[in-house]
């Protein structure tokens, strides 16, 4: 028979070794004491029982009953291993004999010794014969096999419940071994390779590109708008969409490719080989396509995912090259509207490295205190000024003006936002004292609020203990936000904005009807305006549509007391349509532009 086919044989495991041999020299050690112990138990035995006869046949030996001795050694049947007795006179000569019938020897009677003893048989204190016993040790053996059988019983059953016990408990170990070493190189919840794995063979890919001249592709996948599936359905819900997108990039790819997960809701993806730019244009059309087509069945919302990829060598000649590479192609497909594909490029990099530039040039400048303010009023209908709202403006040092199209994106990204919106308020403050040291009424002052301020504690807290450092009043300042910023933060246990309509300042909703209005959320959260966005605003006044859907906000807002402010009146025409149609308040470039704290100040003096 094969080797290989030949049945497992049952093994002592290594680490039961000792514990067998410990066992074994402790069944040895108890089997000599107790050979001792029964040994002279058994001689003890033989010794009184022939006593007891030696004692009975004391008158046959005294008047020499030849017929009555043999009838008492008949006694000597009931101790098993007597083979022979006689009854001895003291001349020598036998009395009486006793020989246990034909019965033959056992076999422990025959492995045992043989024990020869004498007994006087006494009358008056006087010897008259002697009682002459032979026995065999067949009792003791059996009793030490059953003694020894019980040992190896117990020590067989003990063993192998002590091996089976061990044997699980090996299985346990290797199993979670097999677990940590999966979990090394893998992803828990995807089962993709992890960002450990992946840095290895991407640090490969590039190597083999450098000294080879083995192309390969790199792509780096992100999941578009993740955070609503997460906020909206569950994290479970976000869960099964990851594993989802794992799965069908697994599909996509070509034997020998590698997929990861690098983190959250972030993926990559190595294509290697002299095909590899086919494979990718195959694979990111097709996930691009498949995701449009695909909605998770427990989300409302499509899974969209965002594309950047780079080539080696041609790109990059390190792996933190090739990843740099990559991400700046993916912040491109964010830019450019998400759910598609973008390729690093040259051009890309230096717009990249430029908005780094500017980045570190903006957080300068905010220390500094180079961001100013210019204020744009928002007018009534009869033509007077109801309220400024704030715009941040920088100078920068060598390049000039940049315009908040420019710097305010990357604020966002970086993180910066926080620390302009506490710039911005304390400018307010300046901007609002030199008013009033003026002589004059300012109207409320609008400031606007990002998503970004309202995401951690730490910079909620900031706000607020910048609000109340500065002294900004509900008298003074009014807070805008987008309707995303709304919905993100109404959700939150320590919503912000329910504070702050608590503390007396007022909210309005900017770009009213472009994010995902809900008259739920108005009913919560009672803004006392609401901001409809120009796009509904521009060519009202000939856009019978456009009029029809404003005026339904009009009606809506009005229904809740909340004023309605039109933004981005242009043309005269148009602010008098959407007056008609009811709304309260006016703002745009065809009314006034942005001002400085300067030219403000000279329209509420003549005002006045």
């Amino acid at each position: 028979m094969d080797a290989r086919r030949r049945p497992a044989r049952w093994r002592l495991s290594p680490d039961l070794r000792p514990l067998v041999v410990a066992m074994l020299w402790s069944a040895a050690l108890l089997s000599v004491m107790g050979f001792f112990y029964l040994s002279h138990r058994h001689v003890q035995s033989l010794q009184l029982h022939a006593q007891i006869v030696g004692h009975s046949v004391t008158a046959a030996a005294v008047f020499d009953s030849q017929r009555d001795a043999q009838d008492l050694l008949g006694a000597l049947r009931s101790v098993p291993d007597v083979a022979t007795a006689r009854l001895r006179r003291l001349d020598g000569s036998a009395l009486a004999g006793y020989h246990r019938p034909g019965e033959a020897a056992s076999v422990w009677q025959r492995l045992g010794r043989v024990h020869r003893l004498a007994v006087p048989v006494q009358a008056n204190g006087q010897t008259v014969a002697w009682l002459e016993v032979q026995a065999q040790e067949g009792e003791l053996w059996s009793t030490m096999a059953a003694l020894m059988a019980s040992l190896a019983a117990v020590m067989l059953v003990a063993t192998t419940f002590t091996h089976l016990a061990s044997r699980r408990m090996r299985a346990a170990v290797r199993s979670a071994e097999d677990r940590t070493r999966f979990l090394a190189h893998h992803d828990e919840l995807t089962g993709l390779a992890n960002r450990a794995r992946f840095g290895l063979a991407l640090s490969q890919a590039v190597d083999d590109a450098g000294q080879r001249g083995t192309p390969a592709r790199l792509l780096c996948v992100d999941v578009d708008d993740f955070k609503q599936i997460n906020d909206t359905r569950g994290h479970a819900a976000g869960d099964q969409a990851l594993r989802d997108l794992a799965e069908l990039l697994r599909q996509l790819v070509r034997e020998g490719d590698l997929v990861a997960r690098l983190g959250g809701d972030e993926f990559a993806v190595l294509l290697v080989g002299p095909h590899c730019d086919d494979a990718c244009r195959r694979v990111t059309h097709a996930l691009v396509d498949r995701l449009r087509q695909l909605s998770h069945a427990q989300s409302p919302f499509p899974l969209r995912v965002s594309i950047g990829g780079c080539r080696l060598p041609d790109d990059a000649r390190t792996p933190d090259e090739a990843m740099q590479c990559a991400d700046m192609a993916l912040y491109e497909a964010k830019r450019a509207g998400k759910g598609v594909a973008v390729d690093y490029s040259l051009a890309l990099g230096d717009l990249q490295r430029d908005r780094q530039r500017l980045q570190q040039d903006l957080h300068a400048a905010i220390h500094r205190g180079e961001i100013l303010l210019v204020y744009q009023p928002v007018f009534d209908a009869a033509g007077r000024v109801d309220s400024l709202e704030a715009l941040a403006r920088w100078t920068h040092r060598t390049r000039g003006p940049i315009g908040p199209a420019e710097f305010i994106p990357i604020a966002e990204e970086s993180g910066l936002i926080v620390e302009l919106t506490l710039a911005c308020m304390a400018r307010a403050r300046e901007d609002i004292d030199a008013w009033r040291a003026a002589g004059l009424q300012p109207p409320p002052v609008a400031l606007n609020i990002s998503s970004r301020l309202l995401l951690r504690d730490t910079d909620r807290t900031r706000f607020l203990a910048q609000l109340q450092a500065l002294r900004l009043t509900p008298e003074e300042v009014e807070f805008e936000l987008t309707e995303s910023v709304l919905f993100d933060d109404l959700d939150n246990p320590d919503s912000i904005l329910v504070r702050l309509q608590a503390m007396g300042y007022g909210l309005a909703i900017d770009d009213f009807g472009t994010g995902y209005s809900s008259l739920a959320y108005l009913r919560r959260l009672r803004c006392r305006k609401i901001k409809i966005d120009r796009l509904f605003i521009a060519g009202i006044a000939t856009d019978r549509d456009n009029a029809l859907m404003v005026e339904s906000i009009i009606r809506v807002a009005h229904s809740l007391d909340m004023r309605v402010v039109a933004e981005g009146v242009e043309e005269a025409a148009d602010g008098d349509r959407v007056v008609a149609l009811g709304c309260d308040l006016l703002q745009g470039f065809g009314l006034c532009r942005p001002e400085p704290p300067d030219a403000v100040a000279t329209r509420l003096a003549a005002a006045a």
